[in-house]
């Protein structure tokens, strides 16, 4: 997280799990967040504070749960961007014990509690930004599939995509769709762990979220 008392223009609060951590890109790199940011910075020629609060392996209803810490809320409140992924760890939790049980219930199950979670989220955001008379954005991603050769998985993440994308009609909101610019590259945009993006994939992410554009303030 960067110095609380360093001088900005505008603030960015990012929430999540491992994907705005940034887990995968290298050592010294920078995940999606970073190069987001860059470009950001460049084009509005602001400087941006990040205030990053994404943490690995974290479901929905953990983010929302985090979002009862007075730093995250008073961040948020006073964020011109908001950066968010959610609901990636829902489905390998439930993925998980898919291939034990053969239960397909149990994805239809995270998949509820997914959206559960995620409306009380926008919910909680929106309340934090009702005093605002400063203008706001919302970006969330949807899930690309590591595991594109496994068809369950293709379903169940195109279920949990119909889901993110649904947001989009809310106030200040764009979904990047990372499934469509992952999809027949992921052997290109994934790590050596199969699951997270490397530097290039990250590229492809903070690019993807850069090009959905700052209509609400610009």
């Amino acid at each position: 997280m960067s110095d609380e008392h360093t001088s900005y223009e505008w603030l960015l609060t990012a929430i999540g799990d491992s994907l705005t951590v940034g887990v995968g890109a290298p050592v010294f790199g920078k995940g999606y967040v970073g190069r987001f940011v860059n470009f950001t910075q460049i084009t509005f020629d602001k400087h941006i504070l990040v205030k990053n609060f994404a943490v690995t392996g974290t479901t929905s209803e953990e983010i929302l749960n985090s979002l009862s810490d007075k730093e995250i809320k008073r961040s948020i409140k006073d964020s011109k961007i908001i950066l968010i992924t959610a609901g990636g760890n829902d489905l390998i939790q439930a993925a998980f014990k898919y291939m034990f049980t053969k239960e397909e219930e149990l994805i239809y199950h995270a998949l509820e509690n997914c959206k559960k979670n995620l409306n009380k989220i926008f919910k909680k955001i929106y309340k934090l930004k009702r005093n605002s008379t400063e203008p706001f954005i919302i970006r969330i991603c949807t899930l690309y599939n590591p595991y594109f050769k496994w068809s369950k998985a293709m379903q169940w993440v195109n279920m949990f995509n119909d889901l993110i994308k649904s947001y989009e009609k809310m106030p200040y909101v764009k979904v990047a769709d990372l499934y469509s610019v992952f999809m027949g590259r992921e052997s290109e945009l994934v790590c050596f762990d199969t699951i997270h993006p490397n530097k290039k994939g990250y590229q492809v992410i903070a690019v993807s979220l850069f090009d959905l554009g700052f209509p609400e303030i610009e």
